[in-house]
């Protein structure tokens, strides 16, 4: 009867989550941190975005506690507002979210490339090569560089199913960086 119960009430939920609208507050939140991130910001310019993205984070918290993030543009924006935290528990939110976008909504690109994205993220913060190709790093003369990839993990198909670039398009985009400034 308990079972039979729980699963009467998850289904009558999932009209509510297919149907509901964005969240707006939810959307300004990932805007302003997308903004942060629209220049080169120098190393005093980052302790400043950094206290910010706390701030932003504490707001997701806050938005997921009410119940307020409910579609899949809202998990993904949380997502990408919990990816640029500094611990791992904090990407390990952000992949659970944008597992959830993606979920939701096979369709998203851009929460099938976050999901990928955060996998990997994890995977650099765990000091364990990438799968998907999706992190760079600085080298010891500051260039970016692609983050070591296990070629092994996925296949170039997994990586376009996921909206992630294929490796040789990886390893273009970070040659695309430049030299050290």
């Amino acid at each position: 009867m308990r079972l039979s119960t729980t699963i009467l009430a998850t289904l009558l939920a999932l009209p509510i989550m297919c149907f509901a609208a964005d969240h707006e507050h939810l959307r300004a939140v990932m805007r302003a941190d997308q903004a942060d991130r629209q220049s080169t910001p120098t190393t005093e310019q980052w302790k400043d975005i950094s206290k910010r993205d706390a701030e932003r984070r504490k707001q997701v918290h806050a938005e997921l506690v009410a119940g307020r993030i409910l579609t899949s543009f809202d998990f993904y924006n949380a997502a990408l507002v919990m990816q640029h935290g500094d611990t791992l528990e904090d990407i390990r939110l952000a992949h659970s979210f944008a597992t959830i976008a993606a979920t939701l909504d096979p369709q998203n690109r851009s929460a099938r490339w976050l999901k990928a994205a955060s996998w990997d993220r994890m995977l650099l913060r765990q000091k364990k090569p990438q799968w998907y190709g999706t992190q760079y790093v600085q080298d010891s003369t500051g260039k970016m560089v692609l983050y070591t990839v296990d070629e092994t993990a996925v296949t170039d198909a997994d990586r376009i199913e996921m909206a992630a670039p294929t490796l040789a398009e990886a390893r273009k985009r970070a040659e695309a960086f430049g030299p050290a400034r």
